[in-house]
């Protein structure tokens, strides 16, 4: 008996070792566990903040820098190296002409060492959000980023993205004065990291600050190209066509070219307006805007410089080639009626014509000595041409 309780009594001995040392394991297992979790949020807490960090370097590029595509180019490489993946890149959505579908363009990237760029990719370029990535369309229009792990994604969205070697995704929406206006998308081709929630949140102040950076370049673009442009035409504004034309009048001193200007001034052309309107009127410049730009060639530049008067410049001609284009557009503007109800209203043209010379050392002269063609043109019976 003595030794059955003996036998027990090691028994419970070893039971109770065995336990302890699970005891122990476990302790050190939570422990570490505990040391983990405590971890995770400093390192959540760390990327946010570099991210945060980096956005703030990005703002001050986009918004005291006068090229806005190379430092568009700098805040997403900042970007890209705070949040520590392969490729970043923004695209913008716009509709399909014919069916109104919405879609997206890749127009800005940045892209590590090693990592093939997708820019160029045609693919991504007039993207529908219905047939590439359907299942995402709903929730980035609504303001919701989406990430997560591509093989976890739907097919249709894996077959778009397991192609360029994507395996970890985090793509946050654009939101422009309340409007979705686009994207911006962070790659990890190397991991398949889990995104925390801080570092969500951080990037979705990085898309709020980049989609405010776009929304001030498209602005500063709009202005100057109201500055360079003629609203109603399209054509050069008075302004920059005589900035353009001073700086190939130099060009062509240096180079002895010879430089050719018309000034044409469509005929009658207030008639048109008194006894039609002038939203007919308008069309009419509109038609004689087309026939010019169908009338030069490449390297010509065309203006308008007030009102219903244009200018031409020509570089590198002769005399002769001059004159034979300056005649044809005559001719094509003759046979360019604008329509008008059921009648068509017939346009002219006159032209003044004047060639450079190496004598003149300014602009303003070869200007002065076309406007006296011009004028000649229209006191010696209109549609026609005279060459000084």
């Amino acid at each position: 008996m003595s030794e059955v309780n003996q036998y027990l009594s090691m028994g419970s001995f070893w039971i109770a070792a065995l336990l302890a040392c699970l005891g122990l394991g476990f302790a050190i297992h939570y422990r570490r566990q505990l040391r983990a979790m405590r971890r995770q949020p400093d390192q959540a807490r760390g990327r946010r903040e570099a991210i945060l960090h980096a956005l703030a370097q990005g703002s001050r590029l986009l918004f005291n820098t006068s090229d806005k595509d190379h430092a568009m180019s700098q805040a997403l490489r900042a970007l890209g190296e705070a949040v520590n993946v392969d490729r970043v890149y923004v695209f913008e959505n716009h509709r399909d002409k014919d069916s109104g579908a919405l879609l997206a363009s890749q127009r800005y990237e940045w892209v590590r060492q090693g990592i093939d760029p997708q820019i160029d990719n045609e693919d991504m370029q007039g993207m529908s959000y219905e047939e590439a990535i359907p299942n995402w369309l709903e929730p980035l229009s609504s303001g919701q980023p989406m990430y997560g792990l591509v093989r976890d994604l739907e097919p249709i969205e894996r077959s778009l993205l397991e192609p360029q070697n994507i395996v970890s995704i985090a793509v946050v929406p654009i939101v422009i004065d309340g409007v979705f206006w686009g994207q911006i998308g962070f790659d990890d081709c190397s991991d398949e990291r889990d995104w925390s929630r801080a570092e969500i949140d951080a990037l979705e102040i990085a898309a709020a600050t980049i989609g405010s950076a776009i929304h001030g370049i498209r602005e500063e673009q709009e202005l100057k190209r109201q500055v360079r442009t003629d609203a109603l035409t399209g054509l050069c504004s008075r302004r920059e066509f005589l900035d353009q034309a001073r700086k190939a009048h130099r060009a062509a001193l240096e180079t002895g070219q010879t430089l050719g200007l018309l000034i044409m001034d469509l005929d009658h052309f207030k008639s048109v307006n008194d006894n039609h309107g002038h939203p007919v009127g308008d069309r009419a410049l509109k038609v004689f805007a087309e026939v010019c730009q169908k009338s030069v060639r490449r390297d010509d530049l065309v203006g308008r410089m007030g009102g219903e008067e244009f200018a031409i410049l020509i570089p590198d001609v002769d005399r002769s080639s001059a004159v034979k284009l300056a005649e044809n557009l005559r001719k094509r503007v003759e046979g360019s009626p604008v329509q008008v109800e059921n009648k068509a209203l017939s346009l002219t043209v006159s032209i003044g014509l004047a060639l450079s010379s190496p004598d003149e050392p300014g602009f303003s002269d070869l200007l002065k000595r076309a406007d006296h063609a011009l004028y000649e043109a229209k006191n010696t019976g209109r549609n026609r041409l005279v060459a000084d």
